[in-house]
């Protein structure tokens, strides 16, 4: 399933148009990928959280060259599922 798939699935339900249910889940996304960037966690009851971990800077190498580098700190999104679905997925 993917995104569209999503909206079509939203809108039937629903009755929205999909022009209304793609500005929905665009939205979601928007809102959780800002939370992210920021360092917060989006929790969503039942279903998982989002959250971030920092990876810190580290030696590392180049594979093509096999020259010695430095990998910088960034951010690195995590899910972790509920123990809900998790029991749910496991049946």
């Amino acid at each position: 399933m993917n995104k569209f798939d999503i909206i079509k699935e939203l809108s039937k339900q629903k009755g929205l148009s999909e022009k209304d249910a793609q500005t929905i889940i665009t939205t979601m996304i928007e809102e959780i990928t800002q939370a992210l960037q920021l360092g917060d966690r989006v929790e969503f009851r039942g279903f998982g959280v989002f959250y971030t971990k920092t990876r810190d800077e580290r030696p590392a190498r180049n594979p093509k060259t096999g020259e010695k580098i430095f990998a910088t700190k960034k951010n690195i999104p995590h899910f972790r599922m509920s123990k809900l679905l998790y029991e749910f997925l496991n049946k």
